[in-house]
């Protein structure tokens, strides 16, 4: 049978300090409470466990005995506990995301967040699969999947805009005047997980191609990005992935037709899970979006 637990607290501070106004202190109770706590819990007992001389108060031999148990138990208690609360606060935000979303948008902006919080450990996997938000080792990814679920969280990052991309060198080697037509005599580099974008850019374009799935096909979008960056052909690129190759002049937009796709990504993670560092975490990310809309063209 557990004795109140709040009293046996009050007791376990009274007797260390020997001194009921310091465990008031303590507890950030007042005096009275500490007072009333010790007499609750005598009361419980069926003992004194001080003996009260004016304002003076003294263990007795059962409250001594007493003490010696509960501070063992307290420990043992706080022992316990521990290495649960340290690994809760330096657990680390879990993101797994596909490669390309990894490499091309958020690694390099991590710097600003570590800046910000340095506190906040964050560990980054990839996959080639979808993934599962139900799974024990993931608290956030970014996708284009907007499933409604009571228990996840999804916030809208940018929508997907595409357009045909390649290096200077390459493009110095096209003739004059690149329009879409033009770019059906190059090689185009396809991304395996985003069959489609292609047939979307030439379709906006007003292009019906043939054999328009020829040319060189990717794993993911970031191979075939690098590989426009290395000259070996076009690329349909989503503007935010290559925002930074843009502006680096490692790419060129080989033709001004951008286009809007109606598909979106977004940040989704576990309402359940991660605190106040994912709280920090999806507040970084919004301005990381806001910067990244006010300086698009």
């Amino acid at each position: 049978m557990l004795p109140p637990l709040n009293a046996v607290r009050a007791f376990d501070a009274a007797a260390a300090t020997g001194n009921f106004s310091e465990a008031a202190r303590q507890m950030h109770v007042s005096q009275g409470a500490i007072s009333r706590h010790v007499a609750q819990l005598e009361a419980y007992l069926g003992t004194a466990l001080f003996d009260r001389i004016g304002r003076r108060v003294h263990l007795t031999e059962e409250g001594a005995e007493y003490a010696r148990a509960v501070r063992a138990g307290l420990d043992r208690i706080q022992d316990a506990t521990r290495p649960h609360v340290e690994w809760r606060r330096r657990r680390p935000l879990r993101l797994r995301l596909f490669p390309t979303v990894a490499m091309k948008w958020l690694v390099p902006r991590l710097g600003r967040f570590h800046a910000l919080h340095p506190e906040i450990d964050l560990q980054i996997t990839t996959t080639a699969s979808q993934v599962s938000l139900d799974a024990d080792d993931v608290d956030f990814t970014i996708q284009t999947i907007h499933d409604p679920r009571a228990d996840v969280v999804y916030q809208q990052l940018f929508e997907i805009v595409v357009v045909p991309v390649c290096s200077p060198a390459y493009l110095r080697g096209i003739a004059a005047p690149v329009d879409a037509r033009t770019l059906l005599g190059c090689v185009l580099l396809h991304s395996m997980k985003r069959p489609d974008d292609w047939r979307t850019w030439f379709d906006a374009a007003r292009v019906a191609p043939d054999g328009l799935h020829e040319g060189l096909k990717f794993g993911n979008s970031s191979l075939a990005y690098q590989a426009a960056i290395d000259g070996v052909g076009i690329a349909v690129a989503h503007t935010a992935f290559v925002r930074d190759d843009l502006a680096a002049g490692r790419l060129v937009a080989c033709h001004p037709l951008m286009v809007r796709t109606g598909q979106h990504y977004y940040l989704a993670g576990r309402q359940d899970r991660g605190g106040r560092a994912a709280a920090l975490f999806r507040a970084w990310i919004t301005t990381e979006v806001q910067a990244d809309a006010a300086a698009a063209p």
